[in-house]
């Protein structure tokens, strides 16, 4: 992977936008970002991470991105083109982030954005063609564009500030958490725990399948022995079977303890033997039971069979006797039935007779009264229908025009009413009309004093802005004056710690010096004291030592030498570190008195105080301004809604005196014509009362008449048709015919008995001539009692045999199902402890269990194997930047000799120089710097492999030189151009001025006296 470009603008401390072409930086091979901490330089490593994964991780929050000090308005984004071997891409993000409201005051939040190109090149100035433009999306296309994921990419692209001695230092456990995440080797954590699992389910499927076995052999046992004695009829087994059946239940359960397949399955068989042969006894004994009681019971249907007859045909012949008394009854209700037969038709005609007899008397009373009634309304002397008709039918002529006029004569005074309402309504909304025309005439003098108030506040907003601009350079002076003073107080303080740290450094020089003084002095007798009779001397080549010199009391051996060294070493850095930092402090105080432009703290207070005066006028002048362009709008809108209530008004008042004009006309002309239809009545409405008061009486006078006539005809018609009737059945007269009718009830009743007698005098007859019947002799008499008690004797032995041998055949299947579930329990527990066995001694290998002779689980022997070669990768370069002298070892014990409860994972340092291993946390800080480095880069490498063998063109290391010595340094520096090698750019991060002068190509961050910082470019 190559990082070709990288653009932010609005991000952390960058308001601006600012490009920077990493491709041409890379020419060299090596570049450097420099700045003051803080003023931005790991915002632009955020920015890479956030453009690829979307967001910059647990080491920075999301939140920094969006810059304070850019304008409200400006998005925030990064922009980075990049190619893998999937080809070159462009990337756009934008963080999630406040802007302002596009219609109104305020703010809105604006969620993340983000789009992917794929370019033709590097170089490729034109869009590209779009990949995506949805976040998530866009999130899938580039895992698998760039394959490593966020903790590869920051293990082996961006190598994070402050990392790699938290990596060398750890424990044992977190190292193996930061291990397992990169390399992703929780899979084996998961397979581990899975197999686990299912060893844990392989027993307890054994151990079900075992239970199952128990659980069947006892139900064969209780199916086989479950009762006590034999069942009392059925007889009592053999001793020699019932002394095998229960030795074979008692050897059921210790087979089933083992469990024993082969034996249990012949105990199944012997007991499901046994029990087989008691059914069939019990079987031979029910059926010559059931041949006794089928013998016993034909004897008692028999003798039943015969006592039945009698009884019937004594029931017979009382029958008989009850139907010859009954017999005079029964012929009455006959001829009374016959009577009322043939009297049946004509009741209809006598009903028909009366029915009209009413209505002709009804209807003479009926016209008695209309007459009476007629006699009020002129009509008392219309005797002819016809004449009534012609009455009838000129008063309804009359009616059918005088109704509608007598509605509109009651509709009359509201009408009047209505119109002088209509008249009053017309003059109010002509002076309301009058009103509006008057406020249209006033509204342009009241506008033209509002326009020329609001000109006098024009050029409010720029005077608000150029006071805001003081306002905010007032502020930054302050700051910067405010800073200053504090920061001359660590100035001095770092002073002090330097001149304290260059005595230190003298003295431990001096001491040093000292040391190996007197280790030279005393080293004659050092070298004397190995010298040995005979044996020549490692400087003269003498055998013979006549007078060797002399060890003295100052003389410095090698250890007080090597500590002479450390004392010295440590003073160096420790005054490295205190001239560093003051010339941090003394550079930031510099560049703050500078933006303060020598203002002191009171004075920049005095003139913010000025500033935000002058700021809270130009705002209050905007506000006003604000206040009079509403109320001018307000008035114009206002001034419209006038001028269109004015002409509405207007065509309502035109309307409205049309409509009334119309009101009045019609009023006048329904009054006239009311006038005429009264005539000589008090209103329209008296006259047409009267009318139809004479209709009604006509009508109901004609209706009358009509009626009498009609109920006469119909009389005449009943009564000869009833006379005829009468004649052809027989019958004198109605009264006659009226006494022959029999209610409904009493004819049903009388034909019921005489049906009746007639059924039963037919069943007697027949009943008696049954040859069944005819041929007793009435001597037989039947023994019921004494065959009933035999076939109750033969019943109760049937059943106590049917009850054994139910009872035999249920407990034959009973052990016939327990004997098949015990021999699919064995089948079964054969067939899980078959399965289980593979699964137990992979679990056991994969736990560390039985088995594993290495005492590993799977998980910890995968990560020892990654972090063996993350540690040989290492002491590749270790030899090279340390000048041979450290190689890391990997140990099963902690770091310090304490026992690591996961073992494999602890690290030590070996000291070539001593032979000696040594804790990491004993290096001094340069060593650790460049150890760790070595460590990081190492996991780097390895990783990349992991990963696919994927090439990484770009590579930033952030921070960490300032704690170099010289020689170190050019040693870190020469492993740090082997990595540029095969075209790989390396980005180098620090502040260190001396990395200046080390690498010509570098990106530059200054920070500005507002607290913003900016990006430059030197080659």
């Amino acid at each position: 992977m190559r990082i070709h470009r990288l653009t932010v603008q609005a991000i952390g401390p960058f308001p601006g936008r600012h490009t920077i072409d990493l491709e041409e930086l890379a020419a060299g091979g090596l570049f450097l970002l420099e700045g003051p901490t803080g003023a931005g330089k790991s915002t632009l490593l955020d920015a890479i991470v956030f453009a690829l994964y979307g967001t910059v991780g647990a080491e920075s929050s999301d939140d920094r991105l969006h810059s304070d000090h850019a304008d409200p308005g400006v998005e925030p984004f990064v922009e980075l083109v990049f190619s893998t071997g999937a080809g070159t891409f462009r990337v756009w993000r934008s963080p999630k982030h406040e802007r302002p409201k596009r219609r109104g005051d305020g703010v809105t939040v604006q969620n993340a954005r983000a789009k992917l190109w794929r370019l033709a090149g590097d170089s490729d100035v034109t869009p590209g063609v779009p990949v995506s433009a949805h976040v998530q999306e866009v999130g899938d296309e580039l895992a698998r564009i760039v394959v490593l994921d966020r903790a590869q990419f920051t293990q082996t692209v961006v190598l994070p500030q402050g990392q790699f001695a938290a990596f060398l230092r750890a424990r044992p456990e977190d190292r193996r958490s930061v291990l397992q995440e990169v390399f992703g080797t929780e899979i084996y954590d998961r397979l581990q725990q899975r197999l686990a699992e299912m060893a844990r389910q392989a027993r307890e499927t054994v151990h079900t399948a075992h239970q199952e076995v128990v659980s069947a052999a006892d139900a064969l046992a209780r199916a086989a022995h479950g009762g006590e004695d034999p069942a009392p009829g059925r007889g009592a087994a053999p001793a020699a079977e019932e002394q095998t059946g229960r030795a074979a239940v008692a050897s059921l359960r210790e087979a089933a303890a083992v469990p024993d397949g082969d034996r249990l399955r012949k105990l199944a068989e012997q007991v499901c033997e046994l029990w087989a042969d008691r059914e069939r006894r019990d079987v031979e004994r029910r059926d010559a039971c059931a041949a006794a009681e089928s013998a016993a019971r034909a004897l008692l249907d028999s003798a039943r069979e015969l006592a039945s007859r009698l009884a019937r045909r004594a029931d017979l012949e009382a029958a008989e006797h009850r139907l010859r008394e009954d017999r005079e009854a029964v012929e009455d209700a006959v001829a009374r039935l016959d009577l009322a037969r043939r009297a049946a038709p004509i009741g209809p005609l006598l009903d028909e007779v009366d029915r009209a007899v009413a209505r002709d008397e009804r209807a003479a009373a009926a016209r008695e009264q209309a007459a009476v009634a007629a006699s009020g309304h002129g009509l008392e002397d219309l005797t002819e229908p016809e004449a009534v008709r012609a009455a009838l039918e000129e008063a309804t002529t009359t009616l059918g025009w005088l109704e509608p006029l007598a509605t509109i004569e009651e509709a009359l005074p509201a009408r009047a009413r209505a119109v002088r309402e209509a008249r009053a309504e017309a003059d109010a909304a002509t002076r309301r009309t009058a009103e509006l025309a008057a406020q249209v005439d006033a509204r342009p003098a009241a506008r033209q004093a509002l326009v020329s108030e609001l000109d006098r506040y024009r050029d409010a907003g720029s005077r608000r802005e150029r006071a805001r601009v003081a306002q905010e350079q007032a502020y930054a002076v302050l700051r910067a004056a405010q800073d200053a003073e504090a920061t001359e107080a660590e100035v001095t303080a770092a002073k002090q710690r330097l001149e304290q740290a260059a005595r230190d450094a003298r003295g431990t020089l001096d001491a040093e010096h000292e040391v190996r003084r007197r280790w030279v002095a005393g080293m004659a007798g050092a070298l004397a004291a190995e010298l040995e009779p005979g044996r020549p001397c490692a400087v003269c080549g003498a055998t013979e030592h006549p007078d060797p010199a002399r060890a003295t009391d100052e003389h410095a051996a090698d250890e007080d030498v090597a500590a002479a060294e450390r004392a010295r070493a440590e003073a160096d850095g420790l005054l490295t570190e205190a001239r560093s930092t003051h010339t941090e402090v003394t550079t930031r105080l510099a560049g703050l008195r500078q933006a303060a432009g020598g203002a002191s703290v009171a004075a920049a207070e005095e003139a913010l105080d000025r500033a935000e005066a002058a700021f809270r006028e130009a705002e209050a002048a905007v506000i006003r301004h604000a206040e009079l362009d509403h109320r001018l709008a307000e008035h114009d809108a206002e001034t419209g809604h006038v001028v269109e209530r004015l002409g509405a008004a207007r065509a309502a008042d035109a309307a409205r005196a049309e409509r009334l004009e119309a009101q009045v006309r019609r009023l006048a002309e329904d009054e006239e014509r009311c006038a005429e239809a009264r005539g000589e009545h008090a209103s329209v409405v008296e006259r047409a009362e009267r009318l139809r008061g004479r209709a009604r009486a006509a009508r109901r006078l004609a209706d009358a008449t009509a009626e009498v006539r009609t109920a006469r005809e119909a009389r005449a018609d009943a009564a000869a048709r009833l006379r005829e009737r009468l004649d052809a059945v027989g019958l004198e007269d109605p009264e006659a015919a009226r006494a022959a009718l029999l209610p409904e009830t009493e004819a049903a009743s009388l034909a019921d008995l005489v049906e009746r007698h007639r059924a039963e005098a037919t069943r007697v007859a027949q009943g008696l001539a049954e040859p069944e019947l005819a041929d007793l002799d009435g001597r037989t008499t039947p023994d019921v009692a004494a065959a009933e008690a035999a076939h109750a004797d033969a019943m109760a032995d049937l059943t106590r045999a049917a009850g054994a041998a139910s009872e035999a055949a249920l407990r034959c299947r009973q052990t016939l199902a327990a004997a098949e579930r015990l021999t699919t329990a064995v089948q079964a527990h054969i067939e899980a402890a078959g399965r289980a066995a593979p699964v137990l001694r992979t679990a056991a290998l994969a736990t560390a269990g039985e088995g594993n002779t290495i005492d590993t689980t799977l998980a910890t022997y995968v990560l020892l194997r990654r972090f063996e070669d993350v540690v040989a990768a290492a002491n590749d370069r270790l030899a090279t930047m340390s000048d041979g002298r450290y190689a890391l070892e990997r140990i099963d014990e902690r770091e310090g000799g304490q026992r690591s409860r996961k073992a494999g994972l602890g690290l030590r340092v070996r000291d070539q120089v001593t032979e000696t291993p040594r804790d990491p946390h004993t290096l001094s800080g340069g060593e650790t710097f460049y150890v760790s480095l070595c460590l990081a880069l190492g996991l780097a490498d390895v990783v990349r492999s992991e990963a696919g063998g994927i090439e990484l063109g770009t590579l930033f290391v952030d921070e960490g030189f300032g704690s170099l010595d010289p020689e170190t340094l050019d040693a870190v520096m020469t492993e740090l151009s082997r990595l540029r090698e095969g075209g790989r750019a390396v980005g180098v991060v620090s502040h260190v001025s001396e990395m200046k002068d080390r690498i010509p190509d570098r990106v530059s961050i200054r920070r500005e006296p507002s607290g913003a910082s900016t990006v430059s470019v030197r080659r």
